[in-house]
């Protein structure tokens, strides 16, 4: 576009040359054109000592070059015609609209200042100097139309605020626009002033006034600043975006040697993404001025590899697979009240229960001591019967099978007796001095009026954990979830949910396992069991994770990015240690993993994050 406004120009010259049958006009009568200062060129963002670990694969780099005085800051006083003819000239505010783009256009993190001065007549500071854009802004939309035009008092004006306010170190800049003439001996003069001061002014013309143009070049030309000449009010935004504020042409920025590629320029600053790589990243942005000085400024920004890292922990109990390193006792309290005659997929909810509960004593681990204590099994629901609960099977290293026929045998009958099984069962437990846990199936809440919360909470003295698998629950009542919930809460264990034989068993794995914390300082970052075959997202960094076992024990570690870390916790001869087997995972992005990985948790809701908690 400079050049098509350039092409106008100098056909107006010529035609107003030969119209006037004179001499070629001197467009700078009185003035010398000042010659262009030394380019300078800074990135002010990324900084040299800017280091990632995050991983991203871009950064947005942002400076300032300019001909004009310093690189650390802008300042600029915005000198806009508010003259009455703008509402003939430019009937739907241009001006403004195109004063408001440039603003906006500024990179956020520059270090820009601002000023607007309307000027008709007279002039008027209507915003002094400030970093608020949004008082800038404000004070362009409430410029008014009417009166002539005095460039001088425009200048002079903007002059005094750069002089009492402008900062030394920074390129200081004049935007001055008008679409007609003006006394051009004061406004000589007034430029003299700026020139003395090593201000630049820009200067932007709307309209067809031949002579107008001519001192709008002469200025810019006397500050070393650029001319723009505008025809269609509607250009004006691409204009003010377009004109070359500190005269510098383009800044082209490129990593490592790559392509380059045009930033953006606006107001003398420029901004552009560039896309980095894991390792050192030199970043040049490569400033040409209008009068073709090229200079460089370098930043290097390293870096790091942050692809997720996982982490999976297994136990060998004696050489076997294990899902506790210590004896485990754990007693399975089913719900057998007569609303498990309930359905789920069309099977009622007490034939589902009976089939992965088979299944379970099948697959979990020989070394694990069961019992078997049922509820509402005995007696019919009318008979009201709140003391239905009997242990069917104590612990015992022969219970497997007395537990399978007795599961068999379970048929749906009476009430729901949670509290009362729950006091039931401290005693099954007995002179037991392993690692102790409870885990409850029902679908349902007390219906003796005990208080199942006060019993959990006996349990949790005895170091009894109570894991509660709400089975079945479907469209029950929030405040039944609560009601369970507040029943493993009580005893510091989990509280989960299970709408089909496939999350019944998951839920069961999750409760018979032993749970685990990998945390990052003081803080937990995320939580599993043992051997559950599903690995941790966790970013790279040092951790230790500690398990809830009998005594608790504690493992430091650390992960670099794509490591695939595999813990295996040994006991043998009642010595436990542990083994890390590493190995290297493709780049996988964090939140993505960890996102997803969470998503999965909360399906078993709420495996990891619900009771227990520390």
């Amino acid at each position: 576009m400079q050049n098509s406004l350039i092409v106008i120009l100098s056909v107006l010259v010529c035609g107003y040359a030969t119209a006037a049958g004179t001499e070629a006009f001197d467009p700078r009568p009185g003035m010398s054109a000042v010659s262009p200062g030394e380019l300078k060129v800074e990135i002010h963002s990324p900084s040299d000592d800017f280091v990632s670990t995050s991983g991203q694969i871009s950064v947005e780099v942002e400076g300032v070059a300019s001909t004009i005085g310093g690189v650390r800051f802008i300042d600029m006083m915005l000198v806009l015609d508010t003259s009455t003819s703008l509402r003939h000239n430019d009937p739907d505010d241009f001006r403004t609209a195109a004063a408001i783009g440039l603003i906006e256009s500024l990179s956020p993190k520059s270090d820009t200042r601002i000023g607007v001065i309307g000027f008709n007549n007279k002039s008027e500071l209507i915003q002094p100097l400030t970093a608020n854009r949004d008082d800038v802004i404000q004070a362009l939309e409430n410029l008014k139309r009417s009166g002539g035009t005095d460039l001088a008092d425009g200048i002079l004006t903007a002059l005094e605020e750069l002089t009492q306010h402008g900062r030394p170190e920074s390129s200081r800049v004049i935007m001055l626009f008008t679409d007609g003439m003006s006394n051009e001996n004061k406004a000589r003069a007034a430029t003299l002033q700026v020139q003395a001061q090593g201000i630049a002014i820009q200067t932007m013309l709307l309209g067809e006034n031949l002579r107008g143009g001519f001192l709008l070049e002469e200025i810019a030309a006397a500050t070393g600043g650029s001319f723009a000449w505008v025809l269609d009010p509607s250009e004006l935004p691409e204009a003010f975006l377009n004109l070359r504020t500190t005269a510098v042409d383009t800044v082209t920025l490129s990593v490592n040697g790559s392509d380059p590629v045009l930033a953006k320029l606006a107001g003398g600053t420029f901004t552009g993404t560039v896309g980095l790589e894991v390792g050192e990243n030199r970043i040049v942005a490569l400033a040409t001025s209008l009068d073709n000085q090229t200079k460089e400024s370098i930043v290097t920004v390293n870096v790091g590899d942050a692809s997720c890292a996982t982490l999976e922990v297994t136990a060998l109990n004696e050489g076997r697979p294990a899902l506790s390193l210590n004896e485990r006792a754990v007693e399975i309290v089913v719900d057998a009240s007569r609303s498990m005659w309930g359905q789920i997929d069309g099977k009622p909810k007490m034939a589902v229960a009976k089939e992965i509960l088979l299944d379970a004593s099948a697959w979990l681990p020989d070394d694990m001591n069961l019992a078997l204590r049922a509820y509402g099994n005995a007696s019919p629901s009318d008979n009201n019967n709140c003391t239905d609960s009997a242990l069917l099977v104590p612990f015992g290293a022969e219970s497997r099978a007395p537990i399978r026929e007795a599961i068999s045998e379970l048929r749906p009958l009476g009430q729901t007796p949670i509290a009362y099984a729950l006091n039931q069962a401290a005693g099954d437990f007995a002179a037991l001095e392993s690692e102790r846990a409870l885990v409850l199936v029902t679908d349902g809440i007390e219906s003796c009026g005990g208080d199942p919360v006060a019993a959990a909470a006996k349990l949790r003295e005895q170091g009894i954990m109570i894991h509660l698998i709400g089975f079945g629950l479907n469209n029950a009542a929030d405040e039944d979830a609560a009601s369970l919930q507040a029943i493993a809460d009580a005893s510091g264990g989990l509280f989960l949910t299970a709408n089909s034989a496939e999350e019944l068993k998951a839920a069961l794995e999750v409760t018979v396992r032993t749970r685990f914390r990998v945390l990052k300082e003081d803080t937990v970052v995320a939580r599993g069991v043992l051997g559950s075959n599903e690995p941790l997202f966790l970013p790279m960094g040092d951790y230790r994770m500690e398990l809830d076992s009998v005594p608790a024990r504690e493992v430091q570690f650390s992960l670099a990015a794509r490591d695939e870390l595999t813990l295996v916790l040994k006991k043998k001869d009642g010595v436990v240690s542990h083994s890390e087997y590493r190995d290297l995972l493709e780049p996988t992005s964090c939140e993505d993993a960890i996102a997803s990985m969470k998503r999965s948790q909360r399906s078993l809701r709420p495996a990891f994050t619900s009771a227990g908690r520390d």
